[in-house]
């Protein structure tokens, strides 16, 4: 399951506490429904798809990353989301980059039947017993948020949890097989370790002071498609780069160098999230790879290096990053920065919000120029 924390009582105006990141928030739970176990849901709310039998979640303060699970849909059956007391299309949120949607079989053998109709709801093309799981996970604060069936009578239902999702696929990171450029040439990623010297875009050497890899299995990437990796086909971004294909996280950030971005944002040269590159020629998500590692590299400050060539960032700690690398089992703590640079790290290009990335995005396809249209010819033949 995707959850980080999940409410497991859905009897009327009960309460409770979930926790978000580290904070506890509270809830209260509005229902007539039945709080239901089946071997894929541990404690799930009977949601009738008559619409008789609905149930609401409202929450002391705002949360981002509510996610719900359906489980036992049928075909015809559908399941509205309403967000503020609001029913919501789905396929508008997921087409803003404010939901995302996946469906598995919960015995990991491939994509489930769960679907987004056309109507923004959740419903199955399979029969409610076939072992599918459909998930939305929400990037957007939400107060309020509840369950509404249609299309059947009482007899049919779905079992719905109400939890909160994981944020480390917000890590941002390079897959496995990509080559990182030092003083003495390339060097895979997953050979690098604290203390070695990388080279960055602009030819100064800086050390590495962690590193940390985290392996992706075929079960987990199936179920949550946000750990797919992007694909960077080579020569994708322009200028002939990448020089092969490269993989990497999908809010892992790339530079963008062109004139198009300058006249958006006032700079030449910023950082944009894979993900918001896909649509250009020989960028997309990879949904074929069954596993994948993912490696990230920490310096002493935001900077951005040669991966397979092309400019891309090291890891920039924010919020998340910070609270992710606490977590994990790196070299050395980020705790041991709290009153370096580190702490309080700047970005090494601006980072355009979604809104313009997609923009610059729209209009370098629609003009057919590359990314890299104003990236320079840089040295990286420098030493320590």
């Amino acid at each position: 399951m995707p959850f980080t924390d999940v409410i497991d009582d859905y009897t009327d105006q009960a309460t409770g506490t979930i926790n978000v990141n580290g904070d506890q928030v509270g809830y209260t739970v509005s229902s007539g429904v039945n709080t239901l176990t089946y071997p894929n849901t541990d404690a799930g709310a009977q949601v009738t798809a008559d619409g008789q039998q609905s149930v609401e979640v409202t929450f002391d303060a705002p949360v981002v990353g509510i996610s719900l699970s359906f489980d036992r849909s049928n075909a015809g059956e559908i399941y509205f989301v309403e967000i503020e007391g609001t029913r919501v299309d789905l396929n508008t949120l997921i087409a803003d980059g404010d939901a995302v949607f996946t469906s598995a079989f919960a015995n990991g053998s491939g994509v489930g039947t769960h679907e987004v109709t056309a109507a923004g709801g959740i419903s199955s093309t399979g029969n409610f017993n076939n072992g599918s799981l459909g998930f939305v996970t929400f990037s957007i604060p939400i107060s309020r948020i509840g369950v509404t069936g249609t299309g059947g009578n009482s007899g049919n239902f779905d079992i719905i949890e109400i939890g909160v999702d994981s944020d480390t696929f917000n890590v941002v990171c390079f897959a496995a097989g990509t080559d990182i450029m030092t003083p003495t040439g390339p060097v895979p990623v997953a050979d690098l370790r604290s203390g070695d010297v990388v080279m960055t875009a602009s030819g100064t050497p800086r050390r590495i002071i962690q590193t940390h890899a985290r392996h992706i299995t075929r079960i987990q990437r199936i179920r949550e498609t946000r750990l797919s990796p992007v694909r960077i086909s080579a020569g994708a971004l322009g200028a002939g780069l990448p020089e092969r294909d490269l993989l990497v996280s999908r809010q892992h950030r790339v530079l963008v160098a062109s004139r198009i971005a300058a006249r958006i944002t006032g700079h030449t040269e910023i950082l944009v999230s894979a993900v918001h590159l896909v649509g250009l020629p020989g960028i997309e998500i990879d949904q074929a790879m069954t596993q994948v590692t993912y490696h990230h590299l920490l310096l002493d400050c935001h900077d951005v290096v040669l991966a397979n060539g092309a400019p891309a960032e090291t890891l920039y700690v924010g919020p998340i990053s910070a609270k992710i690398l606490a977590e994990g089992p790196p070299e050395i703590s980020v705790a041991q920065f709290a009153d370096s640079e580190l702490s309080d790290m700047a970005p090494a290009r601006p980072f355009p919000d979604p809104k313009d990335a997609r923009k610059i995005v729209a209009a370098h396809i629609r003009h057919d120029r590359p990314v890299l249209e104003e990236w320079p010819n840089i040295a990286t033949n420098a030493s320590v």
